[in-house]
């Protein structure tokens, strides 16, 4: 299977579900104001962290890693706008699931996101069961309860050539497991597609992971630009700065059916009255 084919189980919520609304910030947003690939990452980190709190998973199922997250910005989100998220669960195993959320704009925007979440033992390391309580909450409404892993991203990397870069990371680049963030990995996608007409029509991202980058690591990017799209490869650095043998992680960014996006609306709108400040 590929990026193209992958479909999701689910086009809406089959039942309640948990919503939250916030301001677009800018500081997720590119100069033309459209919420950057990174800045989803960190809505839907934010998101599922605040469905853990207010469901106290915190206490029974704290520990998750995000093994893969596709992005399918259907229409681009911009600020100023408030954006609604909408997420649920959608197919399950007894150690990782499928979570969507739906985002919206109230000035317009449309994001469909999946993501596997693993859960995993702060002892062990490994992936272990998800809670009785934690898994009876998340199978209200699934379509599938023998989730399976399978890579999407499965294009051979090219081999090392003189465009690749090296990247050293930053101590603000990590989270508080000690996991490059989310959202690190998708700065350095839009660092590469900064003006690419792939972002200014619909698209699909996928990223990912497949090894772990220790705090303060240097990484070594391959990417290719074709018709196929983008692919990007991580490849962490020794101390010699040699690249490992094999990527930690790997992305692609596609094409979706659909129009070039509509310029976003002028800003700041034309003032209709003069602001007279007073002293």
């Amino acid at each position: 299977m590929t990026p193209s084919d992958y479909e999701f189980l689910q086009a809406a919520p089959p039942g309640p579900s948990f919503e939250r609304t916030w301001p677009v910030r800018t500081g997720d947003v590119d100069p033309e104001r459209r919420v950057r690939l990174d800045g989803i990452a960190r809505y839907l980190q934010d998101m599922a962290n605040d469905e853990m709190f207010h469901r106290g998973f915190d206490a029974t199922d704290p520990y998750w890693l995000v093994r893969r997250s596709i992005i399918d910005v259907l229409e681009p989100l911009h600020w100023p706008s408030d954006v609604t998220l909408l997420r649920w669960c959608e197919s399950t195993s007894s150690r990782w699931c499928n979570m969507r959320i739906t985002l919206r704009g109230s000035a317009g925007g449309h994001v469909e996101t999946e993501a596997f979440w693993i859960r995993f033992s702060a002892e062990s390391g490994m992936p272990t069961h998800i809670s009785d309580g934690g898994m009876e909450y998340l199978q209200q409404y699934v379509s599938e309860t023998r989730l399976r892993w399978k890579a999407l991203n499965t294009t051979t990397p090219p081999e090392p050539s003189p465009a690749d870069h090296t990247v050293r990371l930053r101590a603000t680049d990590f989270d508080p497991y000690q996991h490059l963030n989310n959202a690190a990995y998708l700065q350095l996608v839009e660092d590469d597609l900064n003006g690419d007409p792939l972002l200014a029509a619909p698209h699909r991202a996928v990223i990912e992971y497949l090894a772990p980058i220790p705090l303060g690591s240097s990484v070594q990017v391959r990417s290719v630009r074709d018709d196929a799209g983008y692919r990007q490869w991580l490849y962490l650095l020794d101390a010699d700065g040699a690249p490992a043998a094999k990527p930690a992680s790997a992305v692609s960014v596609i094409t979706l059916p659909g129009a070039p996006f509509d310029a976003p609306a002028p800003w700041p709108p034309e003032q209709v009255e003069r602001i007279e400040w007073k002293s």
